[in-house]
């Protein structure tokens, strides 16, 4: 049975004032129902939180899942990386939206190369990196002052899970160049290959190389060589992905005249010089750049004006931008096309 106030008006149970009243009512109760209205509301309030709360606890249990870097911070990492680019192969033995090395990326389960793996397996097998290294293996990180949660370096990754193996899919022809079709297999002098000879005929349409036999031999490591030199790969010899690429789009001459310049050895070693160190080689680097009329004599300091001269170089060249200088960034001072 309703109660009704002083002026007439019925007043709602507590069951159903939120849906049957409003606050344009509230004129015309009394100041003690007035009174009561705030203490239920208060009371419906606090029940809601406990309610909402244990709907959360149920909806994401105690796993650490919820305390990984969240979608936007994975999102910058591989855009300092790759510029988000799953599919990348800069020739710098870095793969994929990650850039992983081959080693990293099986340390952590991975087969074949990064760069042919689906978006969901490389996110996948970053994260399993993360939460056995935190954000150690990405320059990036420091770069862009990621700071590591709970899961990093737990080790836990048992929640982590990949569909069954199947047959991988081949990646698609990309502007007239057929995938390469080594997988992880790079072709090097002493082999017989049908791919080897598929290089070779493509090399012969272009009028450079003879009707290719399918044999590695001294003339096909001669034209990979030079075909490695004029386009700022290292002259390894090898046919990978990024020198299979360049029978099709690669400049490339015969002439006897065209002299390389001659390129010093990274003195490096694995350490990648990168924005705010201060070395010898740095300066040796700036000043060859200098030589070529880019850039003032070297400091050793590695500044905001290096920094701009190394993407605008990775850039122009096919690298990832991502501002290190390492051996193939190093060459480029020397070999690689440039301007401001």
């Amino acid at each position: 049975m309703k109660r009704t106030s002083r002026t007439g008006i019925p007043e709602p149970s507590p069951r159903t004032f939120f849906a049957e009243w409003s606050e344009a009512n509230d004129a015309h109760c009394s100041p003690a129902y007035r009174l009561y209205r705030v203490i239920h509301r208060a009371r419906w309030g606090v029940a809601t939180l406990l309610v909402g709360g244990l709907t959360a606890m149920v909806v994401a249990p105690g796993g650490a899942a919820s305390a990984d870097p969240s979608a936007n911070t994975w999102y910058r990492l591989r855009m300092c990386e790759s510029s988000n680019n799953y599919a990348i192969d800069t020739g710098n033995d870095h793969y994929g939206a990650y850039q992983f090395d081959v080693p990293t990326w099986r340390s952590v389960g991975g087969t074949g190369y990064p760069n042919r793996a689906s978006r969901s397996e490389q996110d996948k097998r970053a994260l399993i990196l993360y939460r056995e290294r935190g954000w150690q293996p990405w320059q990036c990180a420091s770069i862009l002052g990621l700071r590591e949660d709970a899961d990093a370096r737990s080790g836990r990754i048992s929640d982590i899970h990949f569909p069954r193996a199947g047959s991988p899919t081949p990646p698609p022809a990309v502007g007239g160049v057929p995938a390469f079709p080594g997988g992880s297999h790079w072709y090097t002098y002493g082999e017989h290959s049908p791919n080897i000879k598929r290089f070779q005929d493509q090399m012969h349409k272009r009028g450079y190389f003879p009707v290719g036999t399918g044999d590695y031999g001294p003339n096909t490591l001669r034209m990979v060589k030079q075909l490695q030199r004029l386009n700022g790969l290292v002259p390894n010899g090898y046919i990978g992905p990024n020198t299979w690429r360049l029978a099709w789009t690669g400049r490339y001459t015969t002439s006897t005249k065209t002299v390389a310049p001659r390129v010093p050895a990274f003195p490096g070693g694995s350490h990648w010089y990168t924005y705010g160190e201060h070395s010898a080689n740095i300066k040796r680097f700036q000043d060859q750049m200098h030589k070529r009329g880019y850039f003032p004599v070297g400091t050793g300091d590695y500044g905001p004006n290096t920094l701009r001269v190394v993407k605008q170089l990775q850039r122009l060249n096919g690298l990832v931008p991502n501002g290190y200088i390492g051996p193939n960034t190093w060459r480029l001072a020397w070999t690689g096309r440039y301007h401001d």
